[in-house]
């Protein structure tokens, strides 16, 4: 499965940038794009392992549920 490379605005507002099969290119891409923010920019870059585009914004993307313990019905 490969890493994909997210830039996310306010809002939890998504954009596909890049896809790396391997973890090191992924973290360093990440690591460059973070340090050529500007320091009052609110955008971030994360990556996640996921099997698709979609998949990677699915888990990325926060929901109500994120702090329901799983189990506890």
């Amino acid at each position: 499965m490969p890493f994909f490379i997210f830039k996310i605005r306010s809002e939890n507002k998504f954009e596909f940038i890049a896809e790396e099969e391997k973890y090191r290119p992924a973290r360093e891409k990440v690591r460059s794009l973070r340090a050529a923010l500007e320091p009052d920019d609110s955008t971030t870059y994360r990556m996640v392992f996921a099997k698709t585009v979609g998949q990677g914004e699915k888990l990325l993307a926060t929901t109500e549920h994120d702090d329901k313990i799983i189990g506890d019905d």
